[in-house]
């Protein structure tokens, strides 16, 4: 069966082909040059491997020289490095990422290990994510790296530490750009995504919350509006959400935010403790 009538395609042949403004064009003397540099390629490799006879050691050394041979001839002839662009960068510095890559402009981009690469670069304190892609003529290799969230500081040893959203301490020096929640105890910052999953229930007085202390690793005392002289309020070590609602519950029913307390005591199924500021 004829898909097109004669004078069909005589019009289809005559027609341009649409132009992809994504797509590279390649010049024709570059593409000739490429075509030839690769030909040469391949027929060293073919001459190199068929002389090879020795025995499987000096094999496997032969290949890895002529390996290393390719890659040193590929980067002197239009396959070097030529750039390295990196995006979403913000904590994480570029001496950091130099150390990690250690690449160079004479090297081929053909030889780049990316997984290695994607490896070395997530060991950075402040990488969450890592995305790794080349792109040939020009030779450029392109790092997209996702940060790190900060959500709360680690006090501990008379320092802070930040906190990302998984509960992982960074062992890094920071300074905060905005007010964060202030964590105290050992193994606080394990337990703070299970902690914000109930506070965040109810979104305004979460943002009230200045510090949350861990106590022998079982129970909370949060801390609401002002870290020295703020509403301390004491959360059992049992139940912490139906805790949550009930101190939901009595702000709405009492107003107990409003009143001069210091401490609201709900480590008690039955029973509501306060404390009246002097």
């Amino acid at each position: 069966m004829r898909l097109f009538s004669k004078h069909k395609y005589a019009l289809l042949k005559k027609q341009k082909p649409l132009q992809n403004p994504n797509r590279f064009e390649f010049q024709s003397d570059t593409m000739l040059r490429f075509s030839a540099h690769l030909f040469l390629l391949l027929m060293i490799t073919s001459i190199v491997l068929t002389g090879i006879t020795l025995r499987d050691s000096l094999i496997e050394k032969k290949i890895d020289n002529l390996t290393s041979d390719l890659f040193d001839y590929a980067a002197k002839h239009g396959f070097a490095i030529e750039d390295i662009v990196v995006e979403g960068r913000e904590k994480t510095t570029l001496n950091d990422l130099t150390e990690k890559l250690r690449l160079d402009r004479k090297d081929s981009i053909l030889n780049v290990d990316l997984s290695e690469i994607k490896t070395k670069i997530e060991d950075l304190p402040w990488i969450e994510k890592v995305e790794l892609r080349r792109s040939y003529f020009p030779n450029v290799l392109q790092i997209n790296i996702k940060e790190k969230d900060i959500i709360a500081l680690f006090q501990t040893g008379g320092h802070f530490y930040p906190i990302d959203k998984n509960g992982q301490v960074i062992d890094v020096d920071y300074i905060p750009t905005k007010p964060l929640l202030i964590l105290v105890g050992a193994g606080a910052p394990e337990k703070l995504p299970d902690l914000l999953k109930v506070t965040i229930t109810d979104p305004e007085l979460n943002a009230r919350i200045k510090a949350a202390v861990l106590h022998s690793g079982r129970r909370w005392d949060l801390i609401f509006d002002d870290l020295e002289s703020g509403l301390k309020v004491k959360m059992p070590e049992n139940d912490f959400p139906q805790a949550w609602k009930k101190l939901i519950k009595i702000d709405h029913k009492y107003g107990i935010f409003k009143r001069k307390l210091t401490i609201i005591d709900l480590r008690y199924k039955d029973k509501v403790t306060v404390r009246i500021a002097d």
